[in-house]
Order: C-alpha cells, then structure tokens, then sequence
C-alpha cells in the first residue's frame, strides 16, 4: 500500500511514518510501505449525538488508503463506525483488527468477516497486514490496558533486521502495574494518553508510565479534540522533566506527520 491522502510521509530504511489523528488516532507507515491506522475518529460520530469537537477532523476518512486498521476498544472517538466504514470502502484489501467488542463496531459498519481479525490480549507477533498482501515488515503483540469493557494497547514491531523498532500505543487506559511488562518494555516510542479522566491516566502518571517503561521516545496523545475532555501538553512535558525519564518529547499538532529514525 502505497497511498495516503492527504500525506502521510514517505519513510526511508531506518525510519516510521508517524501522522496524530486526534485522540487516540494515529496513521503509520512502514519503510516497506505497509500502512495501518489506529483508532482513527474522523467523524463527530457519538452514540447520544454528535460529539462536540473542537477541532475539525485532520482528514477526510474515504481519502485514507491503508493496509490495515486496529481499533484499541469500542467507544466511539476510538472504534467509529462511520469512519471505519469510509476507510474500509476506499481500502478494499484493507483489514480490521479489534477485540470482540470492536469486531461488534466492525460489523455495524458494514465491514464482512473476512476482513475482521479477533485478536485477545497476549497475543504476539501477529502480521499486520491486508488481505492478499504478501508479506510485511509490521507486527502487533496486543497488550494489557486498565480500561472499560475490553480494551488493550498494542507494540508494533517494525523492520526486518535483527532490532525492530518498537511502537507502543497504550490506547485509553488508567496507570497500572500491568502496563510494564516484557513487551511494552524497552520501545522506542511511546504514545500515551494524558488527559486524565473518563478512565484514563494523567500528565504525572504518563510521564512516570515512560520512566518505568524505559521509553526512548514518548508522544502525548488523547487531548485537543473532545470539548469535555481536554488536558494541556505542557502539564506533561513538565512532569516528564521531573520524572527522571530518559524518553525525548514530541509533541505533534492534530494532523501533523513526522518521521521518526531508528
């Protein structure tokens, strides 16, 4: 898969694509150009209404061309139904990946059961990619979150070499032991959420999340967008200086891409 519109960038060997959606959302690419998005919420989608955003979606969904698409948990700015629907229509070979109650969304989108993945948490090594796509430089361990209902992160592994790099989305959760663990361990770019409420975890226990995690990198995520339920970047960069982490910030704009080398 080649195509992503508008923009996602174009990464050389020892790089990823990064693009913030918003929220929890993120859009990736491979150096072999494998594209899989994260709970992308490109709609004002909600299930008592539309949802008050404060910013318009970075992206028209039906302009999203990928090889796969993985949903964290079922609410509604994570597992969208209408945006999964017009991802899935302009990515035919696309598939998506979820747990039980994402699968539901998926099925509510109108997406057929060949292109659905059950996954569960614990859960290793699992190829992300379409549905006749060959093969592919990206795999999924999908992980513990502290959460509603049946969430979980992912750690994608990127690259063919003897080190991968490492990418772990924790998707909604609340700070908890569990979250450390032999697979989320070690990676080389966080992405974590802070906005500390609605069950997740806040600036102060995400940066102290990215120290015990020996993060080398770590993105805030999950503030910007919901009007009940924003949180300011600059809260969690101070807590991370304070923390002892060895992780480098970066912070992105909704919408922003960037290509981080490893």
């Amino acid at each position: 898969m080649t195509a992503f519109s508008p923009v996602l960038l174009e990464p050389q060997p020892g790089q990823v694509a990064v693009r913030w959606l918003g929220q929890g959302g993120f859009a990736f690419r491979s150096p072999n150009g494998t594209t899989w998005v994260v709970d992308p919420y490109l709609s004002d989608f909600g299930r008592n209404g539309p949802a008050r955003r404060l910013v318009a979606p970075p992206v028209d969904p039906s302009t999203v061309f990928c090889d796969a698409v993985l949903c964290t948990h079922a609410h509604s700015d994570h597992a969208d139904p209408v945006s999964l629907s017009a991802i899935m229509k302009a990515s035919p070979e696309a598939r998506l990946f979820g747990r039980a109650a994402s699968i539901a969304v998926g099925v509510e989108a109108g997406i057929p059961d060949p292109r659905l993945q059950h996954i569960s948490v614990g859960d290793r090594s699992i190829p992300v990619r379409g549905l006749r796509q060959p093969s592919t430089d990206v795999a999924v361990d999908v992980v513990f979150a502290d959460h509603s209902g049946d969430a979980c992160g992912f750690v994608f592994s990127v690259g063919d070499g003897p080190r991968p790099f490492r990418l772990y989305v924790t998707g909604d959760t609340l700070h908890h032991p569990d979250l450390v663990s032999d697979a989320t361990t070690g990676v080389d770019l966080l992405c974590v959420c802070i906005n500390g409420r609605w069950g997740n975890m806040g600036a102060v226990e995400a940066a102290t999340l990215a120290r015990a995690l020996e993060a080398r990198r770590v993105m805030p995520m999950h503030y910007g967008v919901m009007v009940d339920n924003d949180a300011d970047p600059t809260t969690f960069l101070e807590a991370l200086a304070k923390s002892g982490a060895i992780a480098e910030p970066k912070v992105l704009a909704i919408g922003e891409s960037w290509l981080v080398s490893y």
